[in-house]
């Protein structure tokens, strides 16, 4: 099923180089790539750590956890949403052009497969 899920959201993404549910641990549980993307264990763990010192930072401020995240470089761009308090979605993108576009089907797919995770 999560496969699935992962793979219809990375189908609608222009650009987009992988879809990944990871564990707040960084560990994949299950990805969709596309040629030229990557689903290795060290995207999810760092993506994912960002998004733990995210939401500390959050935390620490008084602020409701976050629930997505954004970041970008000259080339890539990242869009990672909580799907439940121990699971993330990340998307890999090429440029930014869809970063809006993923953000969108990160929160389909999270309502999609949050209630197999509960």
């Amino acid at each position: 099923m999560f496969d699935e899920v992962l793979r219809g959201a990375l189908t609608r993404i222009e650009g987009g180089r992988c879809v990944l549910l990871a564990g707040f641990d960084g560990m994949i549980v299950a990805a969709a790539v596309n040629d030229g993307g990557t689903a290795s264990d060290a995207v999810a763990a760092s993506l994912v750590d960002l998004f733990r010192k995210a939401s500390a930072a959050h935390e620490d401020a008084g602020l409701t956890p976050p629930a997505e995240l954004t970041s970008g470089g000259a080339g890539e761009h990242a869009a990672l949403r909580a799907v439940t308090d121990e699971y993330v979605l990340v998307a890999v993108l090429d440029g930014v052009r869809s970063l809006g576009r993923a953000r969108f089907e990160l929160r389909k797919a999270a309502a999609a497969i949050q209630p197999e995770l509960l």
